[in-house]
């Protein structure tokens, strides 16, 4: 078997592959290498007429699986590693009949399931999104059949049948949601990339006790917090730089400072964020794997990561040299790549400041940004992140 792989579309009555959720699915598997197929098919009804109505679904079903019978049975699909079916209401049923017919063993993407669905699709085949307000599929009916055949569900609150609300811009939040849940299950997560500061440990104390105790050092003192609290994620050098313009010897000396004081004193000073041992434990136990990505000299972080007892669940560490000035995510991710012999498509960075999502966004990595740190929610917002949360536990849920 090669490594070629099929996405093949299902549309339902009156939704087409050009409409948002199959559209963007499509996208998103084409993007991830997939070969696509779009199957087509005329009903003798119109779907307001077979709604709750047992005799026209069956005849409307068994009308579209004649329609498409010959040219699914013409696709060697025994050529492909992986084969995705992605069904819109009447289509998942049909998707569900031909996985079971051909016997393809086909993941299937479940988009607004008919109760039909559950009568043919195969236990644990994949992922159903429902709306709670579908007029089509029960909700008891869509959260008793999941459980009982280990299918993941994921609900759309006030959502109709083409997981719509009454209101725009909360169909975009949702569409958004829906599709990066999508992405998710086309092409899962391998690699798990965290920073350090602000992420995995509070280290806000450490790190702004040792620029005040350096700024005071050149003759700066009774500094605002906020200044303070913008040394944390970036550089040291870039940093001193960008707050108090400085250059050249004076910012070699104010760099030195911190670290004598840092290394000395603080560097140990540092919480873990309630909740992340036992979130890398979980990754680890599920086959993930995890990278340290920071700017901190590498030195420093593999010393806090093995006083704080996380080493234990990191793969790999990257991270700059005392001699780096630069603290460039992009760079640091882009080395883990090349290093370790990363698929992008695989990675995502996790992060609290716009200095990592920017960073993923540059090495084409999607990103997760997470709000309990200490970067600024609106600059991470218009950073690009692919996701956001406001706890470990959210973060937690993303891998669940």
């Amino acid at each position: 078997m090669n490594n070629k792989k099929l996405a093949v579309i299902f549309p339902g009555m009156g939704y087409h592959s050009d409409k948002p959720l199959l559209y963007f699915s499509k996208r998103i598997a084409r993007e991830n290498s997939y070969e696509i197929i779009e199957v087509n098919y005329k009903f003798p009804h119109k779907a307001r007429e077979i709604m709750n109505d047992k005799i026209r679904m069956q005849d409307a079903f068994e009308t579209a699986a004649d329609q498409i019978k010959e040219v699914l049975g013409n696709i060697s699909f025994e050529d492909y590693s992986d084969v995705i079916f992605i069904g819109k209401s009447i289509g998942t049923a049909l998707a569900a009949h031909f996985d079971n017919e051909l016997q393809i063993g086909a993941r299937h993407l479940v988009f607004t399931p008919v109760p039909q669905t559950f009568d043919i699709i195969r236990k644990n085949a994949g992922v159903v999104f429902h709306g709670l307000d579908d007029p089509w599929c029960p909700n008891d009916v869509a959260e008793a059949k999941c459980k009982e055949l280990e299918l993941k569900l994921y609900t759309v609150d006030k959502a109709n049948h083409s997981l719509e609300t009454t209101h725009i811009a909360e169909d975009i939040r949702n569409l958004k949601d829906i599709m990066q849940k999508v992405k998710q299950y086309i092409c899962p997560y391998k690699v798990i990339m965290f920073d350090l500061d602000g992420t995995l440990t509070d280290s806000g104390r450490a790190i702004m006790s040792s620029v005040k105790y350096a700024l005071t050092h050149l003759g700066i003192t009774d500094q605002p917090i906020e200044k303070l609290r913008s040394f944390i994620g970036p550089s040291l050098f870039d940093s001193f730089n960008r707050e108090y313009h400085l250059t050249g010897a004076d910012c070699d000396e104010a760099v030195a400072s911190y670290r004598y004081i840092y290394e000395k004193e603080n560097m140990y000073d540092v919480d873990i964020y309630e909740g992340i041992p036992e979130l890398l434990k979980s990754l680890k136990e599920k086959g993930f794997t995890v990278i340290l990505i920071t700017s901190k000299p590498l030195v420093f972080s593999e010393k806090i990561m093995d006083k704080v007892g996380l080493s234990k669940y990191f793969d790999h560490m990257v991270g700059p040299d005392l001699s780096d000035h630069s603290s460039d995510k992009k760079r640091l991710i882009e080395i883990a790549i090349e290093k370790y012999g990363l698929n992008r498509n695989e990675c995502v960075m996790i992060g609290d400041t716009a200095y990592d999502i920017k960073g993923a966004v540059g090495a084409e990595v999607d990103s997760i940004a997470v709000t309990y740190g200490y970067g600024s929610p609106t600059e991470i917002m218009n950073s690009g992140a692919d996701f956001m949360v406001d706890s470990v536990e959210s973060l937690s849920k993303l891998f669940m």
